[in-house]
């Protein structure tokens, strides 16, 4: 095999790898988006109604490949991202969030769902 094969499969192999790493970013339809500095992390919050009047799914994921992931410091850091949103979304309203439910998806993201009261 000589040199230039060589390079063009390493390059195709690298930009591969760099696809499938950034594959498992998730995102919520049809979401108004954000990024947060969070801890020094950066943090992309997405936002969209449910269909509920004042009810709202707010998906907060990290901006950067993460390896290993601490669970714990993830979360901390999604609920940091969430609160300071969720404060701001309801806010306009002059009305005050209350979740619904959360969870950490993927170890690594943080899902809420929350009316404004």
């Amino acid at each position: 095999m000589n040199r230039q094969r060589l390079a063009l499969l390493f390059t195709a192999t690298l930009a591969t790898l760099a696809m499938v790493a950034c594959h498992d970013q998730q995102t919520i339809e049809g979401t108004s988006s954000r990024t947060l500095n969070v801890a020094g992390k950066r943090m992309k919050a997405n936002l969209s109604p449910t269909g509920t009047p004042n009810e709202f799914d707010l998906l907060i994921v990290r901006d950067a490949v993460v390896i290993n992931p601490d669970p714990q410091s993830e979360r901390a850091r999604g609920e940091e991202a969430a609160t300071r949103v969720t404060r701001e979304v309801c806010k306009v309203k002059s009305l005050n969030p209350r979740i619904v439910s959360e969870r950490l998806v993927d170890e690594i993201n943080y899902y809420v769902r929350f009316r404004c009261v």
